[in-house]
């Protein structure tokens, strides 16, 4: 069993440790505390990224955007509506 702090998660992560440290909770990241510092396993982690992966299917349909010349008009904001 390997354990990470929290600089190491968040390398593994792919975040920034203050990110993992602000979501660890909200995210539901498994973790556990040891003297008083936020601490987790490599292989929990694996399986925590394993399980909330998303699959990208040949079915899904690409996602619509509008499609725009890039100009904003004049002076970049919306006309006025009197």
């Amino acid at each position: 069993m390997v354990i990470l702090n929290v600089q190491q998660a968040a390398k593994f992560l792919g975040k920034t440790p203050a990110a993992l440290r602000n979501g660890y909770k909200r995210w539901g990241v498994p973790h556990f505390r040891l003297g008083g510092q936020i601490k987790f396993t490599q292989e929990a982690l694996q399986d925590w990224v394993q399980k909330n992966m998303i699959e990208i299917t040949e079915e899904r349909p690409e996602p619509t955007t509008p499609v725009t010349d890039g100009r904003r008009g004049k002076r970049g904001r919306h006309p006025r509506v009197k």
